[in-house]
Order: structure tokens, then sequence, then C-alpha cells
């Protein structure tokens, strides 16, 4: 009785569904490739999928809050941008990803104020937005690209903070660890996280009970902001350059990362769990595929299909239990 309880318990779960995929799609993966058995191959061509894996933490924030940010790409191409031109104008390098880290919190506070104070939907404001910032981006640079970094700044993806064997952890990865960690206990250890659930569930209902949505909106915005930023620069150096169209069109990548590990796009539910684990999913589906030379036009309408399987399968779940029930 207690191990059927146990196992009703974990199949309510939100997390189960994308880790169920997760195991499935590294299970068909190995068979295909014999590279997926070696986790030093996965870590060494996961870098582009870990910086948009990072913004998909944050995004989880804002999602379960009710809410949404398309910019999130944009901003990462504009913090690029702004930093690689300080940097060219003179400004050592340090100074230049300050600017850019400076950048994205502006961004962030821009779409902040629009859609706490202003009340506007973040869905119309962050499509503008969206356009606005990488349009600010083409204004300054062109169709040019900008390099001829520092070295030391040159492929941070690169640089191995802890190896054993042909295990090698870089720099991105474990700041994408360490920053889920840190997600994690705000999200779900904090009164502010239950602030984020109380918003994303009932609003109204929040705003009575004395949480001021407004700042709540705003910190989640900046802090948006603030981590796209620092993806954007560290893409830039993982690129040796920053051009106008530098994550182009990713939005949506960043947004099936939160949406396959479980949140409801109309708030109130998500994990850092989750979107941690369909991350991986994504890392190992986007290789697999690509190792297989499946276009990218396919490799989208599979991730979309994987997506619809991973809304469909809870929902039925659930009715089913409630035809159970009745």
């Amino acid at each position: 009785m207690m191990v059927n309880k146990n196992i009703k318990k974990l199949s309510e779960r939100q997390e189960t569904v994308p880790f169920v995929l997760l195991v499935v799609v590294l299970i068909i993966s190995m068979i295909m490739s014999e590279s997926f058995r070696d986790l030093g191959y996965f870590l060494r061509t996961s870098t582009r999928y870990i910086e948009l894996g990072l913004t998909a933490l944050s995004m989880t924030f804002i999602i379960v809050a009710g809410m949404i940010d398309l910019s999130v790409p944009s901003v990462m191409c504009c913090s690029a941008t702004i930093t690689a031109l300080v940097f060219h104008a003179g400004m050592p390098m340090g100074m230049a990803i300050g600017c850019g880290l400076l950048t994205g919190i502006v961004c962030g506070f821009f779409n902040g104020v629009l859609i706490s104070f202003l009340k506007l939907p973040s869905m119309i404001v962050t499509i503008g937005t969206m356009s606005l910032f990488r349009g600010v981006s083409q204004i300054l640079i062109g169709d040019k690209g900008l390099g001829a970094f520092p070295r030391w700044f040159n492929s941070i993806d690169k640089r191995v903070v802890f190896e054993t064997g042909n295990i090698r952890f870089s720099v991105t990865l474990l700041f994408f660890i360490i920053a889920a960690v840190l997600f994690y206990l705000v999200l779900h250890r904090t009164s502010f996280g239950r602030m984020i659930y109380s918003i994303g569930s009932n609003e109204q209902a929040a705003i009575h009970s004395g949480i001021n949505t407004k700042m709540v909106k705003m910190i989640l915005f900046i802090t948006s902001g603030l981590i796209a930023s620092i993806a954007g620069i560290a893409t830039m150096s993982r690129l040796l350059l920053v051009r106008y169209d530098m994550n182009l069109n990713t939005e949506i990548e960043v947004v099936i990362m939160v949406l396959l590990g479980g949140a409801d796009i109309n708030g109130g539910r998500g994990s850092i769990l989750g979107t941690f684990i369909a991350v991986i999913l994504v890392i190992i589906l986007r290789t697999g595929l690509i190792t297989a030379h499946i276009t990218s036009d396919a490799q989208m309408a599979l991730m979309g299909l994987i997506l619809l399987v991973s809304i469909i399968i809870p929902n039925i779940s659930t009715l089913l239990r409630e035809l159970k029930d009745k």
C-alpha cells in the first residue's frame, strides 16, 4: 500500500515526465552513437545550450509568476555588443564586462517598469523590446562583427575548472550548476519564492495578502536581464566575436526548456529541478540530432513534439484520476 502511495506521489511530481523523457532520449542516443556513452563528449558539446540553459533558470521564475520574457536573446546580444564597443573604445576588458552587465540590468529594468508599473502584458512588452534591443545592437555595430578580445577572455567555455580522466568541467558549466543550486534555494526555500508562486497562482489574492507584486516583478525582470547579460558575454567569449544576429530566434528554445521542465505557462507551477533536467534533455537531444545530421527545421519540429508530449501526459494522468474518483 505504501509502495503504491509513493509511486502515485512520484507520478504526480512535475519533474517526473521530463526525467522519463531524458532517460528515453539518452538510451536511444547511446544506441545510435557510442559517443553518448562518453560523459566527456557530452560535457564538451554542451556549451551553447548551457548558455541558454542559464537564462532558462531566470525564465522559470518569470513563468512561475505567470509572465514571460521573450527579449532574453536580444538582451544577450545587446549586452555583448556594449561590452565589445566599450572595450574597443579603449576601456579595460574587466570594466567593459561591467558595462555589459549593467546593460542587461537596464534592459531588465525597462521591461520591469512597463510590465509592473504600467501593467502592460509581458508577452506584448517583451516582443517589442526583443526587436528594440536587437535593433540597438544592429544600429551600433551594423552587419560587421566585433572581435579581437584579450587572450584571457577568449574561449571561457574551454577553461577547465575541474578534471578527472576525460571528464572536464568548464567555467561555464560550473557556473550553470552553481546558479541552478542558488535559483533552487531561492524559489523553493525562501519566502521570496513563495511570493513568486502566489503571484502566478492568483495575483489579486497575492496583493490582498500584502505581497508587493510590483517590486517582485521588477526583481524578476532585472534578474532576467542580468543573467541574460552573463550568458551573452559568455557566448561572445566562446564565439570570439559579436554580431547583431547573435542568438537570433533562440527565445523559443529557452521557453521550451522551462515548459519541458513541468512549468505551467499560466503561472503558479514550475521548478528549478525540472528546468535543470529539461536543459540536459535538450542538450542530449540537440547533440544527438546534429550527430545524426538532422536539419535544424526537423530538430525544432521534434522539440515541439516532445514539448506537446510532456504537456499532454500529465493532463491525461489528471483526467484519469478525476474519472477514477467519480
